[in-house]
């Protein structure tokens, strides 16, 4: 059983900051709002914040630039919501770090439901260890499955892949995407299969979220002088070259 969040918003319309704030209150969420990213940075050091949602036309810092800073954290899940509904506009959103991107006007059922898919994903793929030893354990049994597969090891925890001493450090969603990866080794993935291993169930499949992410992983990875060995087969999905 998962607890429930602690969400932000920065929305610089203070009727709609209002009516989100009272809605996830209402439905047992701890929630607070900032009317600027200025406003927010200040209270974030205060306020315990797991999701942030982020309207991206904000006077002052818009909100891609917040979901950048928040990106380099590797801290929290970002959903941008906003009235641009290009798809430009949303693949730059989600290549900037963010997780969804929602188009205005809100259903804030339907951000409910985002918010908890979002909590889930980011739950999943954190240990949860209650003492030193176990926390050693698992190390070790990690470990030593990864090295097993293309010299890597990941660390659930912090998010942090290493590659033959090459350490590089992730958002949430480049980390599961490389995992998934990694453990399907000389596999051939569809995109499908990625996205619903990403993203859960959605009404509408966006296989271009998934070009993304392989983007950024790819960039970042690059950054850190390691080669991202993924090839794409025409017609099929993905493949993870395994090292011989």
């Amino acid at each position: 059983m998962y607890r429930k969040p602690n969400v932000a918003i920065i929305e610089d319309n203070e009727d709609l900051m209002d009516d989100v704030l009272f809605f996830l209150q209402k439905s047992g969420y701890d929630a607070w709002g900032s009317k600027s990213a200025e406003i927010f940075w200040r209270q974030l050091h205060t306020e315990p914040t797991d999701i942030v949602l982020i309207d991206i036309g904000l006077p002052g810092e818009d909100g891609l630039s917040v979901v950048k800073h928040l990106s380099s954290l590797n801290k929290f899940g970002m959903i941008l919501i906003t009235a641009r509904g290009d798809q430009l506009d949303k693949l730059e959103g989600l290549s900037n770090g963010a997780d969804l991107y929602l188009i205005k006007p809100i259903n804030f059922l339907m951000l409910v439901e985002a918010i908890d898919r979002l909590w889930k994903r980011m739950c999943d793929i954190s240990l949860v260890s209650t003492t030193y030893e176990e926390k050693n354990v698992v190390k070790e049994v990690k470990q030593t499955q990864f090295k097993k597969i293309n010299y890597w090891q990941l660390d659930d925890n912090t998010r942090i892949a290493i590659y033959k001493g090459l350490s590089v450090s992730l958002s949430m969603q480049e980390y599961t995407l490389l995992k998934k990866l990694v453990e399907s080794s000389g596999e051939i993935l569809n995109k499908k299969y990625l996205h619903d291993s990403l993203f859960g169930y959605v009404e509408v499949v966006d296989l271009h979220r998934v070009d993304v992410l392989l983007s950024r992983l790819r960039m970042k990875l690059k950054e850190k002088n390691i080669t991202f060995p993924i090839h794409s087969i025409f017609g099929k999905g993905v493949i993870f070259r395994v090292d011989a």
